[in-house]
């Protein structure tokens, strides 16, 4: 057997300093490895099965340091660095890329290249059958300019605030999978207690089972696609109407379409614009686009959450007119340009607005929505097998979740359990049980959400986890959501917000997140005191709230059980407390923030960072929220914690 090590050891990587250093690998039973990393030094005899593993002492911040590892005839050089290792792992809002938001942020891409920011990212795989030793694909990659849209946007800026307090190599294990459940990140035993989640594995398990079922939903969306081709109206025959985009085609006339559109737009550009290179920005459409300019292909998107920003080369548009194309396929009915975003053809320094007038045409039709793929990946132990559970034996400063989105259904009220539940095991598995965890809170959106309550279930749930579980914060970020996108493009406000709690727990800082700190009667009113604990274990410091719009705070409601029903409660900055008059009729809930995009009058501390939401029961006189170690889901509308 070649003497062989895990991914994550490559050259590049970036280990933990001022802990042991675990590496490890494989190559033939009984053969005797030693590893030398600078002037620290071991050496091993491998197991039966091959396995190999070497501990030394704890590396001091800095590097490349000479690595190498050699056998019986064989030997590994490479180069490593120490500093601050973290953990990034959750669903698409983790996983984002730098590229995605891009147009946000074009002066990150000018940086200088830094080396010592360096990313760890693993392509998504899935295993039913128990966790693997190692990466199937994975990869160490430093920061520089041509690199930097591959990073995680939320781990990316985290990791240059970390870089820039402390001076040391920064790694990034990015760990994520958009649409992942929370489920997915968790082994079967830690699932015992929801047994509806085994429930939904048990169809998959079995050789090939997965992968069957995978095959068989991607040939049923193939087959609809090769029908909709078939059934193309002609060029010469396609009838064309004018529509005003942004818009959803339900309100252009075509309810429930299900097919394929062409939607065109001519732009004039003047002499000064001949063969330069351009920018089109067409915001964020449902479902599948291809996308042209003056009958050259210049990109697609395969789903409706990725925005459809493209360049343009060199060459392709001139003086006069340019027509831009677009053929959309919508699978199912809620067709869209979404409303809200940057529709613009940009060159140079000159934009065009490209909204507004377009012409469109039906392609082809079809009589029934296209078939759904089977995510065989996100079913409950997958990605937990295949993509954390080799991580385990490299040490980690701390872990970064943003994930919640996925959860927001018909298990939401036991996201905080199994959050919890998550955080044992990880913690178990990497033999740190006081290992830290860095939780964003889900931000606001409204857009394909349905008011059930589910998002403010799992935000209660987060938060009950960052105030019950020890080594964890949760960070709020409702402020940094935007109602017409799952994806909010602000992964620099996430990142600040996760870099202040990080500075609290693990470097000695101050904790700045505000919160409740009593709710009192009085006079017929009910008042309520915020406050900031500086750090673990100190004393509450007032907090004097204020609104980010300036106004009124607008987001309490009282709630009456016997009714089922909810009403706004009007509320005014008093001091340093928010006031709120008590109707006549008792209610039984004051909540606050309980909606899923939470917008009018927010409620934030002199820093800006917003309060958390929270449900109240008034008889009890206590918070209502999950207990997230036995018992206790929470229906902060009906019934108590």
């Amino acid at each position: 057997m070649t003497l062989t090590m895990p991914k994550l050891l490559d050259d590049g990587c970036v280990l933990q300093s001022g802990r042991p250093v675990n590496i490890w690998g494989w190559c033939t039973p009984g053969e005797r490895v030693s590893v030398r990393i600078g002037e620290c030094a071991g050496e091993t005899i491998s197991a039966a099965d091959g396995g190999w593993q070497v501990r030394l002492d704890a590396l001091d911040p800095g590097g490349p340091y000479a690595f190498e590892v050699i056998g019986d005839g064989a030997t590994v050089r490479r180069s490593c660095y120490a500093g601050e290792v973290f953990l990034c792992s959750g669903q698409s809002n983790m996983e984002l890329s730098m590229q995605w938001v891009h147009p946000y942020y074009p002066s990150e891409f000018q940086r200088q290249d830094d080396p010592l920011l360096r990313q760890f990212k693993v392509v998504d795989r899935y295993d039913f059958s128990g966790p693997v030793r190692d990466h199937e694909e994975a990869s160490w990659l430093g920061c520089a300019p041509e690199t930097l849209g591959q990073f995680s946007a939320v781990a990316y800026f985290f990791g240059r605030m970390v870089r820039q307090w402390l001076h040391v190599p920064v790694g990034l294990l990015n760990v994520s999978l958009g649409g992942s459940p929370i489920e997915a990140w968790m082994d079967a035993a830690s699932l015992d207690d929801c047994p509806e989640a085994l429930e939904e594995l048990d169809p998959y398990l079995g050789d090939g089972v997965a992968e069957a079922r995978s095959e068989e939903s991607l040939a049923a969306v193939a087959g609809w696609m090769e029908e909709l081709q078939a059934r193309r109206i002609p060029a010469d025959k396609l009838h064309w109407r004018h529509v005003d985009l942004p818009a959803r085609f339900e309100d252009c006339g075509l309810p429930g379409f299900q097919g394929m559109l062409e939607l065109r737009r001519t732009v004039v550009l003047p002499p000064y614009c001949e063969g330069a290179e351009g920018t089109l920005r067409l915001g964020a459409w449902a479902d599948i686009d291809e996308t042209y300019i003056n009958g050259i292909n210049i990109g697609g998107r395969p789903n409706q959450y990725e925005p459809r920003d493209y360049r343009i080369p060199a060459g392709m548009l001139h003086t006069g007119a340019n027509e831009i194309v677009v053929r959309l396929v919508c699978n199912a009915g809620s067709g869209r340009v979404t409303e809200g975003k940057t529709m613009t053809l940009q060159v140079g320094d000159e934009v065009h607005d490209v909204s507004g007038l377009w012409r469109l045409a039906v392609v082809a039709s079809m009589d029934r929505p296209c078939p759904s793929e089977d995510f065989v990946r996100w079913r409950p132990t997958g990605l937990y097998n295949a993509m954390l559970a080799p991580c385990f034996r490299f040490p980690v400063r701390a872990a970064l979740w943003y994930q919640g989105e996925s959860n927001t259904g018909t298990r939401a009220a036991q996201y905080g359990k199994l959050l919890a539940t998550m955080i044992d095991l990880w913690r178990e598995r990497w033999h740190d049980p006081h290992m830290p965890f860095l939780i964003v809170q889900l931000p606001g959106i409204s857009i394909d959400c349905i008011e059930d309550g589910g998002w403010p279930l799992v935000r209660v749930g987060q938060w009950a986890v960052g105030q019950q579980v020890p080594d964890v914060k949760t960070v709020v970020t409702l402020d940094a959501g935007e109602p017409n996108d799952l994806h909010p493009h602000d992964k620099k406000l996430v990142a600040s917000r996760l870099f202040d709690a990080a500075c609290a727990l693990l470097y000695g800082g101050d904790n700045v997140q505000p919160m409740v700190e009593r709710i009192e009667e009085r006079d017929g009113m009910l008042c309520v005191s915020y406050a900031t604990v500086a750090r673990q274990g100190a004393n509450p410091v007032p907090c004097t709230p204020l609104t980010l719009d300036g106004g009124d705070p607008g987001e309490f409601e009282f709630v009456w059980r016997d009714a089922m029903c909810a009403v706004p409660a009007p509320a005014t900055v008093e001091g340093a407390e928010v006031c709120i008059p008590l109707p006549e009729r008792r209610p039984d809930i004051l909540r606050y923030a309980w909606r899923n995009n939470p917008s009018r009058g927010l409620l934030v501390d002199g820093r800006g960072t917003p309060m958390p939401p929270f449900a109240y029961d008034l008889k009890r006189g206590a918070m209502i929220e999950p207990s997230v170690r036995a018992g206790g889901d929470v229906d902060a509308g009906t019934g108590r914690a």
